[in-house]
């Protein structure tokens, strides 16, 4: 059988119970039926055995359950994607990762993200993706100083000023095949915070990492904080909207999932 054509895989992380990874995962379904979703749980081994979703990694890392010391690491997500699901797969040329609480929309998501990236040339897609050099953000301020991460840009950068650091939210990465591929080669990481690191150590590697709002209103909604609500959640919906965050409220899905039945149903 001939390939089909390029793929996203979509890794949704989480730490909820099973009952409410279903559900929300139940929606996306409905949302983008030809997509392909991955639950990436990194909660208690209880509430993961009891996932119905099937395709599912666990991921037991510490930096992901306790307490939020800013020091949350993706990569061991990342290298259990690759080695589940994309390292045999040649149809899968990129990665998107979303945390529970980012809601998608509209079935054509992928293909947005992919003209955009297309557009801008980008190996990495993120909101608020910028240089953070010469700035007080506090993530900066942080790590420009860290001796470890440092020594480690100096190791791999193929860049001229290897200590030039970037960030963005942890949540709505989209990642080429070849930027994952590069970033789970590298044997060993620093402790830093994944909206430092990822951006950072894509860019050193020779990738070109982009600021969706830069280029596009697609994470126009798309915020690290306040919450949204349920209200809120529905408006956006049924304005054509394509991705929320953060929808925290599980009261939420299952008016969303209506919603996008009775659209299918009058299609």
């Amino acid at each position: 059988m001939p390939l089909s054509g390029p793929e996203t895989l979509t890794v949704v992380l989480s730490h909820l119970g099973a009952e409410r990874v279903d559900d929300g995962m139940k929606l996306l379904r409905a949302v983008a039926p030809e997509a392909r979703f991955v639950v990436c749980h990194a909660g208690a081994r209880d509430d993961f055995a009891r996932v119905r979703w099937e395709e599912k990694l666990f991921v037991d890392d510490p930096t992901l359950r306790g307490p939020p010391q800013h020091l949350q690491s993706l990569t061991q997500v990342f290298r259990a994607a690759w080695r589940e699901y994309v390292a045999g797969d040649p149809r899968i040329d990129s990665l998107y990762l979303i945390e529970y609480d980012h809601l998608i929309l509209d079935g054509t998501f992928e293909e947005r993200l992919r003209r955009l990236a297309r557009d801008t040339r980008a190996d990495l897609l993120g909101k608020r993706c910028v240089d953070l050099t010469a700035t007080n953000v506090a993530h900066y301020v942080r790590f420009r100083r860290d001796a470890r991460l440092l020594r480690h840009l100096a190791r791999v950068s193929v860049r001229e000023d290897r200590e030039r650091l970037f960030g963005c939210l942890g949540d709505g990465i989209w990642l080429t095949r070849a930027a994952l591929e590069a970033y789970v080669n590298v044997p060993e990481h620093p402790p830093c915070y994944c909206e430092v690191y990822v951006p950072t150590l894509l860019h050193h590697l020779g990738f070109q990492v982009v600021d969706v709002d830069a280029h596009s209103d697609l994470y126009h909604h798309v915020r690290w904080l306040p919450e949204r609500t349920p209200p809120e959640v529905l408006d956006l919906a049924r304005g054509g909207e394509v991705f929320v965050h953060p929808a925290k409220d599980h009261a939420v899905i299952a008016p969303l999932l209506d919603l996008v039945l009775a659209r299918v149903g009058a299609g």
